[in-house]
């Protein structure tokens, strides 16, 4: 007889614990310059899936009991079930610990019977993602932001107005020869 239990099925088996902490460390890596600025050495990140659970009308991250006991500020971004990032834009977000997490969080229990708690994406705070990152953040209460009337010329554009000087000069003179 044939023992089929260890035999490959097409259903992918999931990654292992090690797999995971390989991933989630390559993935965390994207954010690190910004847990060092902000001085958050050991900031709790986990990456999670969006999704929208059956009979919701929004997306929503779960978190196991654990993760929120651990009574800190957790920063995510959205993965994949194989923890590959699903945002081009890399965004990290941030779920500010609630006290009341385990009263205001509904409690699911997955059909394997892993108990996790839902949290609104729409609670979630933007933090940065790759467009924004190395750019000083604006605080509108103090804003620090340059004169407008200031003739202060960015090197890129005026290199990039000395490139359209001289393909005009370009253009007369094809217009000349013809």
């Amino acid at each position: 007889m044939i023992n089929t239990k260890n035999i490959k099925r097409d259903k992918k088996m999931g990654l292992t614990p090690e797999q995971r902490k390989k991933k989630v460390v390559t993935l965390r890596k994207e954010h690190e310059d910004y847990f060092q600025v902000e001085n958050i050495m050991h900031a709790l990140y986990i990456p999670k899936m969006a999704y929208r659970p059956s009979g919701k009308d929004e997306l929503y991250v779960s978190f196991f009991p654990s993760e929120l006991e651990k009574d800190k500020d957790v920063y995510t971004e959205f993965v994949s079930i194989d923890y590959d990032s699903e945002d081009p834009k890399r965004t990290l977000y941030l779920h500010k610990h609630n006290p009341h997490w385990k009263e205001e969080y509904e409690l699911i229990t997955s059909s394997s019977g892993f108990q996790r708690h839902l949290i609104p994406v729409s609670e979630l705070k933007i933090i940065n993602d790759v467009t924004s990152r190395g750019k000083a953040i604006v605080d509108f209460a103090n804003p620090n932001l340059p004169d407008p009337d200031t003739n202060i010329q960015d090197p890129l554009v005026g290199a990039l107005n000395d490139i359209n000087d001289t393909l005009n000069k370009l253009i007369n003179v094809i217009k000349t020869i013809k």
